[in-house]
C-alpha cells in the first residue's frame, strides 16, 4: 500500500474516531464554525474623507510591530480554512470570502492589478487605480511591499525580528494594527461602503477561534497537513523539513492550549460575550501587558494571575475623525496622552516588549513597537492645527481624517426642509453636551473659550464635554475599569504611581515619583507606556524633551484620570458608526431617540445591512452565526442616555421625550454632519 494511501486511511480513521467520541454536531460545528454569511457586494466605495489613496493603503497595512496572531505570517498566509471539503478544495484562510464572514474588510495585494484606466482588479477592493507604490520606510517595511499576500484592512507584516526579552529570532508575523478596529463598512443595495476612522464589525473572538480550529485541522488531517506544507516549504520540501514543520505545529497548538487552559476559569466565572462590533479592548490590553508579559517573572512572592482579568465590558470601537483634537485622547477621557493610547493598543495587541530582564535594566522596556510609525498615523488622522486662520480670516478647521459624507447616491436624497428643522431640534436638545454643529456658519465649534489655552507647541485642544454616569445613565462597566481594577508588578519592574492633583482626581508622570509594586490599571498602564517610549528615543539617541520625542507623544504631557463618566464628543459623521451608545448596545439612531421602551432588548450583529430610514442596522434578520446581543446581560445595558419626560435630575434622562417629527428631523439633520 502506498505512504500516501496509509495517510489518507490513517486520517480517515481518525475522524471516524473523533465523530463516535464527541458526536456529529459538535465535530461539525467545530470544523465549520458558523460565521454569518457575507452581504452581496456588486461595488465597493471607500467615501471621500480627505486622504489619498496612497494614504489610505498605508494606514491599512503599516505595521505596528505586532505579533498578534500566535502564528508565523507564513504559515498564516497558507492554511486554510476551517472547513472540510472534498480533496483538493482547500480554500485558505485569508480568501476574501472567508475574512468578510469574521468582519474583516477586503484589500488589494501591493500592486496586485492592472493599471489600466479602469483601475484594474483594485477597483473590485473600492481603489480608483493600481496601488503598488506606496511610499515605505525600510528601516520597518519591506521594499516587497505591505500588503502581498491581500490580506484584509487592519493586517500588517511585522518583518523578522529579535524578541527583546528572549533574544530568540522571530519570522515575519502577522499583527493587527488600529486600521483592524477602526475601518468601518456598511451594506445597502449591493454597495459596501467603507469608512476610515468608523468602528470596525469584525469579531476578534471568532478570529481567534476559528483560526485554532483551522490550525487543528491541518494538525490532524494528513491531506490538509501536506498542502499547507508545501505552501509553507514550497514544493521541493525533504521530509526532514516536514517533519519539522509538524512538530512545530504541535507544540504551537499545545502551548495555546495551555495557555488559555490557565486563564479559562477566569473566564467562565466571570466573562462576557463580546461578539461582532464589539471588544472589551482595555480589559485585553491588561491582559496582554500584565499578566503575558509577566508570566516569565513568576516566582514565590509573584503571581502574573492576579493581574489577570476577564472580559467583561465590551464596547464598540470608537471612530476617530476629529478625536486628536479633543482635550482627553481616550473616547472615555481616561488618557490625556496619544502615545499612551496608540502604544498601549499596540502592546495590547502584541508587540513585544522585556519587561523581566531586571537583571538587566539596560534590556528592560526594549520593545518592537516602532513608535515613529504610530506618530506618523497619529498625524495623518489629525492634520493641521485646525484653528490656524485662512486669509479670509474663518480659522482652517478640522482636516486630516474627515467625517464622511452622507452619500446621498446610494443612501438616498437628505430631506433639505426636515433637515433644518432638525437643526433647530439639535440646538435645543442635543448641543449642551455634543458642542455646536461642525458646519455651523458662525464657526461656533471654534468659539475660543470653547479651546484650550495654546501650550509651548501652539496647539489648543477641543474642550469635549465629560458626562457623568449619574447623568447619562449608560452601562458603567467601561468606564470603571482604570480605576476599579489593580495591578501588582515587582518592585525592580519600576512601575510609578504619578502624581495625582487631589482637586481634579488627574494623574500625571511629569516627574518620576518611587517605585510601587500595586497601583490602578490606569497608573500601570500610563507608567509602563512612557518607559517604552522613552526608551525607544533612548535606544535612538533621540533627547526625551526634543521636538522629536514630543511630537511623537503627541506634545502632550502624560496624564490619565478615572472619572465615572463618558466624553460627549461631536456627532459629525455619527450616521455611519452603528450601533450606538458605547457599547453597541443600541442598533439605530431611530432607536436611540425614541422611547427608552421600545429600544430592542435584543438584535444581532454581524450582519452588516444598512438601514438608511432608521440611519443605523438592519437588524430585521438574524443569519446563522450572527451574535446576539442580550441587552440584559452585564456590561450591554440599553439603558441611560433617553429623552422622556421625567422629574429633573433623573438619572439616564437627558432632555424630554421628542415627538416623532422631532425624532424624525434631528435624525435628517445628523445625516447632514
Amino acid at each position: 500500500m502506498s505512504r500516501n494511501r496509509k495517510a489518507v486511511l490513517w486520517g480517515l480513521a481518525l475522524v471516524v474516531f473523533v465523530l463516535v467520541a464527541i458526536g456529529i454536531e459538535r465535530l461539525v460545528a467545530f470544523v465549520n464554525p458558523p460565521l454569518p454569511p457575507a452581504q452581496p457586494v456588486r461595488e465597493a466605495r471607500w467615501l471621500e474623507q480627505g486622504w489619498s489613496q496612497e494614504d489610505r493603503y498605508w494606514f491599512h497595512h503599516a505595521t505596528q510591530g505586532t505579533s498578534t496572531l500566535p502564528i508565523p505570517y507564513a504559515w498564516f498566509v497558507a492554511v486554510a480554512e476551517p472547513k472540510i471539503l472534498p480533496f483538493g478544495k482547500e480554500r485558505l484562510f485569508i480568501e476574501d470570502a472567508y475574512m468578510q464572514k469574521l468582519g474583516f474588510i477586503p484589500s488589494p495585494p501591493s500592486g496586485g492589478g492592472s493599471a489600466g484606466p479602469a483601475g484594474g482588479r483594485e477597483k473590485a477592493y473600492g481603489y480608483k487605480a493600481r496601488i503598488g507604490g506606496v511610499p515605505v520606510d525600510a528601516k520597518v517595511e519591506s521594499p516587497r511591499g505591505l500588503n502581498p499576500a491581500g490580506m484584509p484592512v487592519g493586517f500588517a507584516i511585522t518583518r523578522a525580528y529579535r524578541d527583546p526579552t528572549t533574544g530568540q529570532m522571530l519570522p515575519d508575523q502577522v499583527g493587527l494594527t488600529c486600521a483592524a478596529c477602526h475601518t468601518g463598512h456598511l451594506e445597502y443595495n449591493g454597495v459596501s461602503l467603507r469608512i476610515d476612522g468608523a468602528n470596525a464589525a469584525s469579531s476578534l473572538g471568532d478570529l481567534t477561534n476559528t483560526l485554532g480550529a483551522a490550525l487543528l485541522l491541518t494538525k490532524v488531517l494528513p491531506w490538509r497537513f501536506d498542502s499547507f506544507a508545501e505552501r509553507v516549504l514550497g514544493p521541493n520540501a525533504t521530509r526532514a523539513q516536514k517533519q519539522a514543520l509538524r512538530a512545530e505545529l504541535g507544540a504551537t497548538i499545545k502551548a495555546l492550549a495551555a495557555e488559555a487552559k490557565g486563564t479559562a476559569h477566569i473566564d467562565k466565572r466571570d466573562g462576557v460575550p463580546e461578539g461582532f462590533n464589539r471588544l472589551d479592548a482595555l480589559n485585553r490590553i491588561g491582559n496582554e501587558v500584565f499578566y503575558i508579559n509577566l508570566l516569565p517573572a513568576k516566582s514565590a512572592t509573584f503571581d502574573p494571575l492576579d493581574n489577570y482579568a476577564a472580559l467583561t465590558a465590551p464596547v464598540k470601537y470608537p471612530h476617530l475623525w476629529t478625536t486628536p483634537w479633543f482635550t482627553w485622547a481616550q473616547y472615555d477621557a481616561s488618557i490625556g496622552q496619544p502615545a499612551v493610547r496608540n502604544v498601549g493598543e499596540a502592546i495590547g495587541v502584541l508587540a513585544r516588549v522585556n519587561m523581566t530582564t531586571y537583571d538587566q535594566p539596560h534590556k528592560l522596556w526594549v520593545s518592537s513597537v516602532p513608535v515613529g510609525n504610530l506618530a506618523r498615523m497619529e498625524q495623518q488622522i489629525e492634520g493641521p492645527n485646525p484653528l490656524e486662520r485662512e486669509p479670509d480670516g474663518r480659522v482652517r478647521g478640522f482636516k486630516g481624517l474627515s467625517a464622511p459624507k452622507w452619500p446621498q447616491d446610494v443612501l438616498g436624497r437628505i430631506d433639505v426642509g426636515k433637515a433644518a428643522a432638525g437643526r433647530k431640534v439639535y440646538a435645543l436638545r442635543c448641543q449642551g453636551c455634543h458642542m455646536p454643529p461642525l458646519d455651523d456658519p458662525n464657526q461656533a465649534i471654534y468659539t475660543p473659550s470653547l479651546w484650550t489655552t495654546a501650550n509651548e507647541h501652539g496647539e489648543s485642544y477641543l474642550k469635549v464635554n465629560i458626562i457623568p454616569l449619574s447623568v447619562v445613565g449608560t452601562d458603567p462597566g467601561q468606564a470603571n475599569i482604570l480605576s476599579a481594577r489593580k495591578i501588582k508588578a515587582p518592585l525592580a519592574l519600576g512601575l510609578q504611581p504619578g502624581v495625582t492633583d487631589p482637586v481634579t482626581g488627574v494623574t500625571c508622570f511629569t516627574n518620576p515619583t518611587p517605585a510601587t509594586t500595586e497601583l490602578s490599571f490606569g497608573q500601570a498602564l500610563a507608567s509602563a507606556v512612557q518607559f517604552v517610549v522613552d526608551k525607544f528615543h533612548a535606544d535612538r539617541a533621540v533627547p526625551i524633551k526634543s521636538d522629536t520625542a514630543e511630537a511623537d507623544k503627541g506634545n502632550r504631557p502624560n496624564c490619565v484620570q478615572a472619572p465615572p463618566a463618558y466624553k460627549a464628543r461631536p456627532l459629525n459623521g455619527i450616521w455611519a458608526t452603528p450601533p450606538y451608545l458605547h457599547n453597541g448596545s443600541v442598533p439605530s439612531l431611530h432607536a436611540l431617540l425614541g422611547p427608552p421602551g421600545e429600544r430592542p432588548g435584543s438584535f444581532c450583529l454581524g450582519n452588516r445591512a444598512y438601514d438608511p430610514k432608521l440611519v443605523g442596522l438592519d437588524v430585521s434578520s438574524c443569519p446563522r452565526g450572527a451574535f446576539k446581543l442580550n441587552t440584559s446581560v452585564k456590561g450591554s445595558s440599553n439603558q441611560g442616555h433617553e429623552f422622556r419626560d421625567a422629574p429633573a435630575g433623573t438619572k439616564g434622562v437627558v432632555g424630554p421625550a421628542l415627538s416623532n417629527d422631532e425624532r424624525l428631523a434631528v435624525i435628517e439633520f445628523l445625516k447632514t454632519q
